[in-house]
């Protein structure tokens, strides 16, 4: 929206407390690389930001609706994603960096947007919107937008004002909010009130910020308030007072407006601290990846956006994406396969082209392994789950030990259990590590956050593997690639699937798999087309079973039998006629330097356990871009603060999405419920197998250290504009 920057609004507070900060940069390759002209947002981050995380993510939101390229065109429909602006930060945090793709897919909702000015260039910019459908509430737009933002006042001049319902049909309010900026001679600044109600539980915010037109001075009030109880700091407080300078930020914090300490009367509970604005501790949220030898953007194409008839009137009346990591629909039910969907370039005028939809019950996963030797392992945490874990626990903490550690045998020890309370997940240290103890052969299984996904260790080995994954989508029909002739044969050992799979069979671990086969000469064959009745989906050859829940299965009933299969069902390792070939015994089939590329079926009755992909007029399926891996070793020369601490020399599987996506850091959880990574990787550091690429951080925030002593200058009173809640308005 060219009359509102919504990127300042994203870090509205922030600004009014650090100010903004601009970093420049020498060209990576020469000038004018994208490495060397992309922006670096930077922004500071203070506990009193967090009762206005909500209205971030709201007007992060509400950017989306490019209200600006519309005035006066009528209502339109806008999509916008809610992940992009409330993520879920615990989407696939203890799965592989493919299982976890649900978290990657686009979950959009549908808006109804009217922007409309007057004839006038200074007439304002009036956007109301309507959101029938998000989360579970209707939700009611209107903003007005009287100047936009400008390098004197950042903040513009405008008031967005919202309405929650159970239902627009319903009438029944939620809550409700408004941001407005503040209109004082010399001065610049907004205020805040939202709340909301729900089945007796209620939640209010508000803020007031009053600054310099130089941002150089100001004060801000801001609180947190939430029926079940709990505050925002770690001394339970919900409401902030500070005031600020060139140098320094005094912040006070208690459970209430009248308990901070510069209130009369308060209660003595409150406490204060002085704050640096030019010290900072660094958190990095978003990186890009540039070509080393060009400095240009890596560029993916990660998936596109469609319209399809929902309900078969010959009218594409509804909503999608469809990309690498699966398909969102506005009405997933009605997006059948063979279905017909309409994608329109981005072109002046945009050209509409026609693709078929093909889903399959299941996905295929090709796994191509990597190996850490257990001396390079020590550090690294690792999460076994084990029968022996519970009731107490969820999973054990695993990692691996030497004499260094004050072990007898170096081995791979239970240090921990993980354990869901009250508060959230919790990590209880064991008084002593317990070793997990292997026959000759045998295989531990475990997951990595660090490694991104499924490790395997074969006792005896000297080192452990852990995966490079990617889905097969049907498109791999080159010389060499696995439908390079159409339809290919899979073979399995172990953990090899039954075929469809009923009721009866997914209620035990292993009921769902055939016995191990102990010669691979017999080992059981699968077959997969990329075309046909069931395209991309595996099938036991055997009993011609597609490898699937029954239709008859449900997450009701399966919850009835206590499945341990609810999310889904994984297959042993499946291999090639010429891997299985090389082996000599049932046990080569996990030894990695015998089987370096192997895939697995997975299958349930969720979307993420399944295929989604799309096939041109000539039937040629189209092919999303991968993320990219990187294995990468971190180091304190790579460090952003020059000091890997713990993680120097660890290794790590990075991946990269594009368009500022890089995971594969592991962070930690703060007191007040906030993720950081625990190390940031430096700008200009290359990466990739031949250091083909180099990182940039796109946007970083910086937390403010404290300092003792400095702020003995500086007052906290009530700003100028009061902090409400106001005698709210009808404003619709």
């Amino acid at each position: 929206m060219k009359t509102l920057n919504f990127t300042v609004l994203n870090n509205i507070l922030a600004l009014a407390i650090a100010g903004s900060t601009s970093l420049s940069w020498a060209a990576f390759d020469s000038e004018g690389t994208d490495y060397s002209t992309d922006i670096q947002r930077y922004h500071v981050w203070n506990e009193a930001l967090k009762p206005i995380e909500l209205v971030n993510s709201i007007l992060c939101f509400s950017g989306q609706f490019k209200a600006a390229q519309f005035v006066n065109a009528g209502p339109y429909i806008a999509l916008a994603d809610e992940k992009k602006c409330f993520p879920n930060e615990d989407d696939g945090s203890d799965a592989s960096s493919q299982s976890a793709g649900s978290a990657n897919t686009p979950t959009y909702a549908k808006i109804i947007v009217n922007a409309t000015r007057g004839s006038e260039p200074t007439d304002p910019l009036i956007v109301n919107a309507w959101i029938p459908n998000m989360g579970d509430s209707a939700i009611k737009i209107k903003s007005i937008i009287s100047k936009g933002a400008s390098e004197e006042n950042p903040f513009g001049s405008f008031s967005f004002n919202f309405e929650m319902f159970d239902s627009f049909e319903s009438g029944n309010t939620g809550g409700e909010g408004e941001i407005k900026t503040v209109d004082i001679p010399n001065k610049i600044g907004f205020t805040l009130f939202q709340n909301e109600e729900r089945e007796g539980h209620t939640s209010a915010k508000s803020a007031s910020v009053v600054m310099s037109t130089d941002r150089s001075t100001g004060i801000a009030l801001t609180s947190d308030s939430d029926s079940n109880g709990g505050g925002n700091n770690a001394n339970g407080g919900s409401a902030f007072a500070l005031a600020f300078n060139a140098t320094n930020v005094k912040l006070e914090a208690a459970n209430t407006f009248a308990n901070l300490p510069y209130r009369e009367g308060n209660d003595g509970s409150g406490s204060n601290k002085c704050l640096s604005r030019t010290a900072f501790d660094e958190n990095v949220g978003r990186y890009d990846l540039y070509s080393a030898s060009t400095g240009a953007r890596v560029e993916l194409n990660s998936g596109v956006g469609f319209k399809y008839d929902s309900d078969n009137d010959t009218t594409f009346d509804s909503f999608g994406h469809v990309g690498y990591w699966g398909v969102w629909a506005e009405r997933p039910d009605t997006l059948l396969n063979g279905a017909t969907i309409q994608v329109e370039s981005r072109s002046n005028p945009p050209v509409a082209t026609n693709y078929t939809i093909i889903k399959a019950p299941g996905r295929l996963i090709k796994n191509t392994v990597q190996e850490l030797l257990l001396s390079e392992s020590r550090g690294i945490e690792f999460s076994y789950w084990s029968p022996d874990a519970q009731p107490t626990y969820n999973n054990w903490v695993v990692r691996y030990l030497t004499s260094v550690d004050g072990v007898e045998t170096d081995g791979f020890y239970k240090t921990a259990g993980n354990q869901n309370g009250n508060d959230g997940p919790t990590t209880v240290t064991l008084e002593v590590p317990v070793l997990i103890t292997l026959e000759n052969h045998q295989s531990l299984y475990m997951n990595s956050q660090q490694l991104g996904g499924t490790i395997q260790f074969t006792q005896g080995d000297t080192s452990l593997t852990f995966f490079r994954q990617e889905f097969v989508n049907g498109s791999e029909t080159g010389v060499g690639g696995l439908f390079a002739s159409g339809s290919a044969t899979l073979y399995c050992i172990d953990r090899c699937p039954v075929g469809t799979l009923d009721e009866n069979e997914l209620t035990s671990w292993t009921s769902a798999y055939s016995q191990l086969v102990s010669d691979p000469a017999n080992a059981i064959a699968f077959t997969i087309n990329n075309a046909g009745v069931n395209a991309l989906a595996l099938v036991r050859d055997s009993n011609s079973e597609v490898v699937k829940f029954a239709d008859t299965v449900t997450q009701e009933g399966l919850q009835n039998v206590q499945s341990p299969n609810a999310w889904g069902v994984r297959s042993g390792r499946l291999v090639t006629a010429s891997v299985r070939d090389s082996l000599t015994n049932a046990w080569d089939i996990n030894n990695s330097s015998i089987v370096s590329v192997f895939y697995e079926w997975e299958t349930g009755l969720n979307s993420f356990n399944q295929t989604t992909s799309i096939k041109d007029a000539n039937g040629v399926i189209q092919t999303f871009d991968k993320p990219i891996q990187i294995t990468y070793t971190h180091t304190d020369a790579k460090d952003r603060s020059a000091d890997a601490g713990a993680f120097d020399g660890k290794v790590f599987m990075l991946n990269y999405g594009g368009n500022g996506d890089l995971w594969g850091i592991p962070n930690t959880r703060s007191n007040d419920g906030r993720h950081n990574p625990r190390f940031n990787i430096k700008d200009g550091t290359l990466l990739g197998s031949s250091n083909q690429y180099v990182i940039k951080a796109r946007e970083v925030e910086g937390a403010m250290q404290q300092t003792l002593g400095q702020c003995t200058d500086l007052t906290i009173a009530d700003p100028d504009a009061p902090v409400f809640p106001p005698a709210l308005m009808q404003r619709w």
